[in-house]
């Protein structure tokens, strides 16, 4: 059985511990809140964008699009997939539990999914953490890293990370611009999903993190919705389609990162909330079961002076 001084020292060192792990925690909690607002701010933002960019491209054939001169126009159009552009995102720090290592796991699931149906994949790393996953057990084609900015990002992180893959895309070196993401659920909740950005294939693909199943405000059946948005309906554009979607294009596809940055942040924050909660709920039951060890052991002790004593003063007489 260990020392008196050795359980001693043992229950002040988790006593410090959970002195940590219990203020992560209230920091966590404070700025999940943040960030749990930020998120639920930004969908309804989101979901008007998205389905004013939905009605858009739905009145525009694809001989109007090969006319068109701009090169912000291919991305609206259906091409040949042969590289897949994906964005991944993880945390910059640890101790949020299986965050990372769920959203590592997922991204080798799919690079080698991809490679195996004769693609070819290339990433844009967001967070320090899968950075250095790649870095060590990855030899794919990196269009570019990101980090410093994972539990708190700006809409000029998303800007940097749209802009370099809409270069590449427009380039040809990628043929679909997906991301690889955490969406957040509730506090006690999220989901590691792929979204794609572009090419536009369905109004599903387009539909912001939690509102897949959503009734969205004012939502009308699928014949009006279908009269609304179909080829012949009436929609008036000032000055051209095109105009507009050279503006809306770049910005639909930065709001939809900076969207799923918002979603990863609240994600972020929340594992690592819950990750804390749990490391101090174990401390304290640590604690408990060290100092029942350490009662027994001075139990032990006291009891064993006792007999000395005893033995000793029989042995005086």
């Amino acid at each position: 059985m260990p020392n008196l001084k050795d359980i001693r020292n043992r229950i002040k060192t988790v006593t410090n511990t959970k002195k940590i792990t219990q203020a992560m925690r209230m920091v966590a909690a404070a700025k999940v809140k943040r960030a749990e607002t930020g998120v639920k701010s930004s969908r309804p933002y989101t979901e008007a964008l998205v389905h004013l960019f939905y009605r858009l491209i739905t009145n525009i054939d694809t001989k109007q699009v090969d006319a068109n001169q701009s090169s912000l126009m291919s991305m609206i159009k259906p091409r040949e997939i042969r590289s897949v552009g994906l964005i991944i995102c993880s945390s910059d720090r640890g101790l949020c539990g299986a965050y990372n290592s769920t959203i590592i796991r997922q991204a080798f699931n799919l690079e080698r999914k991809i490679k195996a149906k004769g693609l070819v994949p290339k990433f844009y790393l967001v967070g320090n953490k899968i950075i250095q996953a790649f870095s060590r057990y990855s030899d794919a084609s990196i269009l570019g890293k990101s980090s410093g900015f994972t539990a708190a990002p700006a809409y000029e992180n998303a800007e940097q990370i749209s802009n370099t893959m809409v270069q590449a895309f427009l380039a040809d070196e990628i043929d679909t611009i997906d991301v690889l993401s955490t969406h957040f659920i509730s506090l006690i909740s999220s989901k590691v999903k792929v979204t794609p950005v572009n090419p536009i294939r369905s109004l599903s693909d387009l539909m912001p993190a939690g509102l897949e199943n959503a009734k969205l405000p004012n939502e009308k059946s699928e014949t009006e919705t279908k009269s609304e948005t179909g080829p012949n309906s009436e929609l008036l554009v000032s000055p051209d389609v095109f105009t507009v979607l050279n503006h809306l294009v770049p910005m639909y596809t930065t709001n939809s990162i900076y969207n799923l940055l918002l979603e990863g942040a609240a994600s972020e924050l929340a594992a690592r909330m819950t990750a804390m909660s749990n490391a101090t709920n174990n401390a304290g039951e640590m604690i408990q079961t060290l100092s029942i060890q350490y009662n027994k052991a001075r139990q032990s002790a006291i009891t064993q002076e006792i007999l000395e004593i005893v033995s000793g003063a029989d042995a005086l007489k």
